[in-house]
């Protein structure tokens, strides 16, 4: 058996690590030149991520482990006002393993050992499947490849999936964010709020203005000691604030994907006027070489997820069941993804299945955890929404606390600190 991974993203490269792992040839096809060169800034991994990593190379995992911030870096989720006054507190349940790790440390990490698999700089550009079952992917430098198996892991937008659904999987949101890290040097650190020593928080602002912060420091006391890691050394980065705003796409003015990082910052800042001070002083010190711009997309949850036959085709990750960082799973349920499809092709492989057989029951499986994280995740947004007007701010803000004491928001709300 042979499989063909397109895309090089956490979900991708932990599928590659996971067939590699257990005797299956492997390709992974990436259009970026190297994997340090990727969007966003830390993620979140839940108990069912961090099982399936363990899963992988051992001496890897102890890598990841060590490259991670501290379980006490999140022991609970805070939603505040634009003032930085509490509203409400969701703890974090401490027997539950999860992970804190940047997203270019962790896809380097998934990277390591993959060697001649791993192709980069190689843009999927169409497939066909054969008569014998087989399928040949196309790339943009007309070279070509053959597998068994073709797994589109490119992300919102994939290539992969909308062929096979003869459609877009995901839709634009109406809503976009704007993020940036903020080095704590000793200047910075007085202006950060206590509250983010416990974890991150989500502030609620005027106008259907949100802003997620949260303190990034995997250096100060990692799970595990560098020193133990020998045949893989973790990868760290320096600590760091971590904003993220987020607004209706009306506010934010003229072309926000064409600005540089220093115009960036100042959009931040001035879409942020009236918030507490010491706040907006923190995204102002921004690095503006951090500074991005990206729009929400999200599958609709309510739809199939791969409307298509299972065949020697599928996908995995956004490339199907896209949603926005508001919810924080995308990476962890794509290295789920990973997990499940690696289980059924085992079967496969050992005669028990067929691969169309193992991509049915994958995409079964799969369907049913990630609608409903993608409803989670976009649960956020329509608060977003409501707070962009006078009337339904005042009547987000009055129920935000009740509706949290029932438990319903303050757990989706909760997934924020998960990006």
């Amino acid at each position: 058996m042979r499989a063909m991974v397109i895309g090089a993203g956490m979900g991708g490269l932990t599928l590659a690590q996971a067939l590699r792992r257990n005797g299956i040839d492997v390709a992974v096809h990436e259009r970026d030149t190297d994997p340090a060169r990727t969007g966003g800034y830390r993620l979140h991994l839940d108990h069912r991520a961090c099982a399936a990593l363990r899963r992988l190379d051992p001496e890897l995992y102890q890598a990841v482990l060590a490259s991670s911030a501290p379980p006490r870096a999140f022991s609970r989720f805070a939603v505040t006002d634009h003032r930085m006054r509490l509203l409400f507190t969701e703890p974090r349940d401490p027997s539950r393993e999860t992970l804190l790790i940047g997203r270019i440390p962790l896809r380097r990490l998934l990277a390591h050992g993959l060697h001649d698999t791993l192709h980069l700089g190689s843009e999927f550009t169409g497939h066909r499947v054969n008569p014998d079952g087989t399928v040949t992917a196309h790339f943009a430098d007309g070279g070509t490849d053959r597998a068994d198996l073709l797994v589109g892991a490119d992300g919102v937008g994939s290539r992969v999936a909308a062929a096979l659904a003869g459609r877009p999987t995901s839709a634009p949101s109406g809503i976009s964010g704007l993020a940036g890290r903020t080095a704590l040097t000793p200047a910075i650190r007085p202006l950060v709020p206590d509250l983010l020593e416990h974890g991150p928080a989500l502030a609620f602002g005027p106008a259907g203005i949100g802003l997620f912060l949260t303190l990034h420091d995997p250096g100060a006391e990692p799970a595990v000691d560098h020193a133990a890691c020998t045949a893989v050394a973790p990868i760290t980065e320096p600590p760091a604030l971590i904003w993220g705003l987020l607004a209706p796409d009306p506010a934010y003015p003229g072309r926000p994907r064409h600005l540089d990082g220093p115009e960036l910052v100042r959009t931040a800042d001035a879409l942020l006027d009236g918030w507490a001070s010491p706040v907006r002083a923190l995204i102002r010190d921004a690095d503006p070489a951090t500074a991005a711009f990206f729009g929400f997309h999200a599958a609709d949850p309510g739809a199939p997820l791969t409307p298509w036959p299972a065949g020697h085709a599928t996908a995995l990750g956004d490339a199907v069941h896209a949603m926005p960082p508001t919810g924080g799973q995308a990476a962890a349920t794509a290295i789920r993804d990973a997990d499940v499809l690696t289980e059924e092709l085992l079967r496969a492989r050992d005669g028990e299945s067929t691969i169309p057989l193992a991509v049915h029951h994958y995409q079964n499986r799969m369907a049913g955890y990630a609608a409903d994280a993608v409803r989670t995740s976009v649960r956020p947004l329509g608060w977003v929404r409501r707070m962009a007007t006078p009337a339904g701010a005042r009547a987000a803000r009055a129920a935000l606390p009740a509706i949290a004491a029932s438990a319903r928001l303050g757990r989706a709300l909760a997934g924020a600190g998960r990006a």
